[in-house]
């Protein structure tokens, strides 16, 4: 009886550990969980403002916030290209060839062919308006023999220039976790192009570029509504959110007033141009703008007691854009249902769902490959 009484007692201890482990192991995974959703979503949005005469920075959010730059990584590539033309390495007019790697890149991409050439300056072109990653591939390969070889080249160039938080990995920006950079690193870099090459910043104002015979729009949107930009690049990976770097003028009682942009990790494209806008009106001296951030406290907290989580996001995200849109539309000559129209198609999201649908492809045709290999093998074992 006492021997039938020990193995029970010793079960049920087992079970309760087991259990009492179990639960422990659910609740550490859900608590990981919940914290990686806070560091994606809480701390993503970085900006800065600088006044480019003075040097002084106007404003500035998390400015030294380690981020993933996604295709601001191409100004770099681009200094590099008008650093090598300045020295007489290459030309305007020299032609890169294009690799297979280059060709096997993910969008957004020109669709270069295997051994299709492509001169520099039309390499620069598809890197400001369209973003193409394998033009940006080509550029490192032409330049530099390999993309290891490059990304030193883009190391040690952001080295000098004083971005003290980045590192490349890549010439695109496509996503690599040790691929980083920060609001002021890439506004220094920003200016610095500017400031060393004047004479080719209209490559970053460009808003259209033919590629054997087929238009590409710009990705900067804002380059077509907001009239004192006469520069910028935009930048989206599911990681980064969506970023801009932008530089406005303006002239006022006879002198000129130029500042540069950086906005990193907004929800959307439409308000990251929006929020760009409204700091652009603030520190080029419009007094139309209201200088305070959109208070939503108290959305918040109604919202929260109605409705879900997801839903009460989207319901902030809707406010938000609202009051900017509203501050864009007193400063400028634009409307609400010109933006409206404007950002209904968002490129960089659609070319983003084109990378994961070309990886899923991939995916699938690399199965039945091996599914096909496999029974290869099979019918060759049989025979023998």
């Amino acid at each position: 009886m006492l021997g039938k009484f020990a193995i029970f007692h010793t079960v049920t201890i087992l079970i309760l550990q087991y259990l009492v482990g179990f639960f422990f192991r659910i609740s550490f995974c859900l608590l990981l969980a919940i914290q990686s959703i806070c560091n994606a979503n809480v701390e993503k949005r970085a900006s800065i403002v600088i006044d480019y005469n003075s040097k002084k920075v106007l404003f500035a959010g998390h400015p030294d916030e380690k981020r993933y730059p996604a295709s601001l990584t191409k100004i770099m590539t681009i200094y590099l290209l008008l650093e090598a033309i300045k020295a007489k390495k290459i030309t305007p007019n020299t032609k890169f060839k294009t690799s297979k790697f280059a060709s096997q890149q993910i969008p957004s991409k020109l669709g270069l062919k295997v051994g299709e050439k492509i001169s520099v300056l039309n390499i620069m072109k598809a890197l400001t308006v369209k973003s193409a990653n394998d033009a940006a591939v080509v550029a490192a390969e032409g330049l530099a023999g390999t993309v290891k070889n490059f990304c030193v080249l883009m190391n040690r160039k952001a080295k000098q220039l004083g971005m003290k938080n980045t590192h490349f990995e890549n010439p695109a920006g496509t996503p690599n976790p040790k691929q980083k950079s920060t609001a002021m690193d890439l506004v220094k870099l920003g200016m610095a192009t500017y400031r060393d090459f004047p004479q080719y910043w209209k490559l970053f104002s460009e808003k259209t570029f033919l590629h054997k015979g087929k238009q590409c729009n710009t990705h900067c949107k804002i380059l077509l509504w907001y009239k004192w930009a006469d520069g910028a690049k935009t930048g989206y990976i599911n990681d980064s959110g969506f970023n801009l770097f932008v530089t406005a003028r303006r002239s006022k009682n006879g002198s000129e007033k130029r500042i540069f942009v950086v906005v990193m990790g907004e929800k959307s494209g439409k308000i990251r141009d929006l929020r760009a806008a409204r700091l652009m009106d603030q520190y080029l001296g419009n007094c139309d703008v209201s200088p305070k951030q959109p208070k939503l406290e108290s959305a918040k907290k109604s919202l929260m007691a109605q409705v879900g989580k997801s839903e009460m996001l989207d319901q902030l995200v809707h406010e938000e854009e609202s009051i900017l849109v509203s501050n864009v539309v007193k400063s400028s000559n634009v409307t609400a249902d010109y933006l409206a129209d404007l950002y209904q198609v968002d490129d960089e999201i659609i070319e983003a769902e084109e990378e994961l649908l070309v990886k899923q492809v991939k995916k699938t045709a690399k199965k039945l490959m091996d599914g096909k290999n496999l029974k290869k093998r099979k019918s060759r074992s049989r025979r023998k």
